[in-house]
């Protein structure tokens, strides 16, 4: 009897832990595909293709929104006036350092999902060219 409730708590514990671990991962591969799509946006001269870009990014922020529970746009100052820059086809490399501040400052003091959201960001604004 005793076996089987350590066992049965062990379990638990156990799926606790790795559904934690599985949302986290989730959450930082949404975020760096918003990251991606950002990149995408800031990088092409084709005004057509920023908006495309700018479109997609806008829908990864709306997923990462509903599956964080944390609105990116509240946290990341200026983000929305960022990506109409970016939209009109005229960004520069100061409004993805804009864009990379702005998410290292809602980093800060976010935790668990959003945080990893975060994380995932960062890194594909870092592989920005």
């Amino acid at each position: 009897m005793k076996r089987s409730i350590v066992a049965i708590a062990v379990i638990a514990v156990s799926l606790f832990t790795l559904t934690g671990c599985s949302t986290q991962a989730r959450a930082e591969r949404k975020g760096k595909e918003a990251g991606e799509q950002i990149c995408k946006a800031a990088n092409t001269d084709n005004p057509n293709e920023a908006v495309r870009h700018v479109r997609r990014a806008n829908d990864k922020l709306n997923d990462l929104a509903r599956f964080t529970g944390r609105d990116v746009r509240e946290d990341v100052r200026d983000l929305d006036r960022n990506l109409r820059q970016m939209e009109r086809g005229n960004a520069s490399e100061q409004d993805v350092n804009a864009v990379i501040r702005s998410v290292e400052s809602a980093r800060s003091s976010a935790s668990g999902n959003a945080a990893a959201a975060y994380d995932g960001m960062l890194e594909a604004l870092a592989n920005c060219e």
